[in-house]
């Protein structure tokens, strides 16, 4: 199969990034990848995918999907296996005739909880990805359209002072990403992260200490537990 007479850049060497960057390649697409680190790498935890999104890892590349089987884990639980979370009362009394610490409702599909952690997924697809396509220690500081139509390809000038060129250039950088704000315009409330108001804490403990705590059924299986939460500065 000829190559396809364009060539895409890709900002950002992510999952997302690596992804795209697997499923051009493998469609004689001429693609590069520009990652500011000087290796491909994630931070983060876990995250889990809907049933679409590890429809679309099939229809992009097999060894996409391949590489998300070998690294996910799931309920341990075979009756929980369809099951995205289970919902526990924690509220400390019964709810609706639901008691503390049973599950109050759960919500389901046909692939069930699947999580990866997120530096092995990516390791598994670095595995995928020619290394004469990346180009690592690249920050992306302008990008510039062609003048009066031009050769209608972009170009993308790095903070180190390098440039490069392409006829499509596709954000996969993150929340911070250089190439939604120069899209939107940097006044755009798109263009910045903003505080939501949430926090997330995230912690590992030992399996026995789990099931001591919660019981079998809730450390081997995804649960969320629903309660109130009353911030010490609020004041009702």
């Amino acid at each position: 199969m000829a190559q396809k007479p364009f060539e895409v850049a890709i900002i950002g060497g992510g999952i997302a990034g690596l992804t795209l960057a697997i499923a051009l390649h493998h469609r004689n697409i001429r693609t590069t990848v520009y990652e500011q680190a000087p290796q491909f790498g994630e931070i983060g935890a876990g995250v889990s995918f809907s049933p679409n999104a590890v429809q679309a890892m099939q229809f992009c590349h097999q060894g996409v999907h391949a590489a998300f089987q070998k690294v996910c884990t799931r309920n341990v639980w075979e009756s929980k296996q369809k099951v995205w979370f289970d919902y526990v009362n924690g509220w400390g009394e019964s709810v609706g005739g639901v008691e503390h610490g049973d599950v109050a409702f759960s919500i389901v599909n046909e692939l069930g909880q699947n999580g990866v952690h997120r530096a092995r997924f990516l390791e598994e697809l670095v595995e995928l990805v020619p290394r004469d396509i990346a180009r690592f220690g690249r920050r992306l500081k302008d990008i510039i359209e062609p003048k009066d139509g031009g050769d209608g390809r972009l170009k993308m000038e790095f903070e180190d002072g390098s440039w490069a060129e392409a006829d499509m250039i596709v954000g996969c950088d993150g929340i911070k990403s250089f190439v939604r704000r120069w899209m939107v315009g940097a006044e755009h409330p798109a263009a910045n992260p903003s505080f939501t108001g949430k926090y997330a804490y995230r912690g590992l403990i030992p399996m026995d200490k789990a099931i001591e705590a919660v019981g079998k059924e809730q450390a081997e299986n995804a649960c969320m537990h629903v309660s109130r939460f009353h911030h010490p500065d609020t004041h009702h």
